[in-house]
């Protein structure tokens, strides 16, 4: 046998061992079932969906041939062992039970601004005292987190819901005051943030400073979803999207960050509009209210011409509903990124109108992703390991030490423009001066 003829039987085994690979790779990544390739979409996960992601969608397509679903740039399976990251959408006639209900729905962030009466100052005056007094406003907050996880009071539940039968002096409508009072509930994370922003025309930067709130109302939320597994299978989605509960969780879930803003503020002596919480039947309580809001868990029926579909989104908002802007979470040390929409001269947003309507589901990420041991990142260039930050986190969680996150990149926000996002429009980085973090 010649040198050649070596060389040739060498190329093939090296071709035959390359394909055999290459098969063995093929046949172990995930793949969607064939009955739902068309209703799953992954055309704009950021990563490589893992089996178990995938394993995740087709269980959620299953219950309906209706059921459609879009994987956001923010997926992943989280330690509840449960996907994250995603847009769902079904008919209203199919059963409550096709819905991919979450234990924290209507978790949302809400940023409030500290209205500054000096508008030539460089640096907002309460800032600076927070600053030159920062152990002093740490122990503020974090004794201010303990008074609201020791009061004896109860937290709000289904049983503060108002007497539908009780009129307000004998006209139709109804008494909206709560049943009972309930104490504001512990937020996720809660803080004083700041950042610099330019004015409309461009020409001067202004320094603004924001209290923001993050998490749902953990103990209503809990009930809302032991509701729906009681009654999933006997109730339709659009019966399930006009019951009271889910409704006023909506609503109360905007008034516990309200509470919370407004006590901040107060203990802060930052310049708020406070105003009495009218639906307070102790009339004690005060809220302010956001300048921007944003969903992580939101569910709603959307209507345009002859679509009519109940939509639920994880880990995102739904753009058509957000105004002022769009809060992305990340995490603490690093504070929130606020994505601006088009510059708005008829409602006064200072961060921009509703996003453009694209091709695409009206949605978008608004928190990155905390990985842990049992669900890696698959690629490590995006992800970064954040060690605890002493100077500012009062959290008491004491293995709290490294955690790996998702650092949007290029290709992130190259996936956020085709969802809607223009990054013409801008991007607002909101950081932390003093914030407490409650999370696991």
């Amino acid at each position: 046998m010649n040198a050649e003829s070596v060389h040739v039987g060498r190329s093939r085994a090296s071709s035959y061992i390359q394909s055999t690979m290459l098969s063995a790779m093929l046949e172990s990544a995930p793949i969607l079932a064939k009955d739902n390739e068309h209703r799953v979409d992954l055309r704009h996960a950021h990563n490589p969906c893992t089996s178990a992601e995938i394993d995740s969608c087709n269980s959620a397509v299953r219950g309906s041939i209706h059921t459609h679903m879009k994987v956001l740039p923010n997926h992943h399976v989280g330690t509840d062992a449960e996907l994250h990251g995603y847009y769902f959408s079904c008919s209203p006639e199919d059963t409550a039970s096709v819905l991919p209900m979450d234990r924290r729905m209507f978790d949302m962030i809400s940023m409030y601004e500290c209205v500054d009466d000096e508008e030539k100052q460089a640096f907002s005056p309460c800032a600076l005292k927070i600053v030159n007094e920062l152990a002093h406003y740490k122990e503020v907050l974090r004794k201010y987190a303990d008074e609201l996880r020791e009061n004896p009071m109860m937290p709000a539940r289904f049983d503060c819901i108002a007497d539908q039968n009780v009129f307000v002096g004998g006209a139709s409508s109804y008494d909206s005051v709560d049943a009972r009072e309930w104490k504001p509930e512990l937020p996720m994370k809660m803080g004083v943030y700041h950042t610099f922003t330019r004015s409309s025309s461009k020409t001067t930067r202004k320094h603004k400073l924001f209290v923001v709130i993050s998490g749902p109302l953990t103990q209503a939320a809990e009930e809302l979803h032991n509701l729906w597994q009681d009654s999933a299978a006997h109730m339709s989605c659009k019966d399930f999207l006009q019951c009271e509960e889910l409704n006023w969780l909506r609503t109360t879930t905007h008034r516990n960050h309200n509470r919370v803003a407004s006590d901040i503020g107060v203990l802060f002596g930052m310049k708020m509009n406070h105003v009495a919480d009218t639906d307070d039947p102790g009339h004690k309580r005060s809220v302010v209210f956001p300048t921007t809001c944003t969903y992580k868990r939101d569910i709603g029926r959307l209507k345009i011409g002859k679509t009519d579909v109940v939509r639920l989104v994880d880990s995102g908002c739904f753009t058509d509903l957000s105004n002022n802007g769009v809060l992305f979470e990340m995490f603490s040390s690093e504070g929130y990124w606020l994505f601006q929409g088009p510059r708005d001269f008829a409602d006064n947003n200072a961060h921009g109108s509703m996003f453009a309507s694209t091709n695409e589901a009206s949605c978008q990420p608004t928190s990155t992703v905390q990985y842990h041991r049992l669900h890696p990142a698959v690629h490590r260039h995006n992800t970064v390991r954040v060690e605890s930050d002493t100077n500012c986190d009062t959290s008491l969680q004491a293995d709290d030490h490294q955690k790996d996150f998702l650092f949007p990149d290029e290709s992130f926000l190259a996936i956020m423009q085709e969802l809607g996002f223009n990054r013409n429009d801008g991007m607002l980085n909101i950081m932390p001066l003093v914030y407490y973090n409650a999370e696991p």
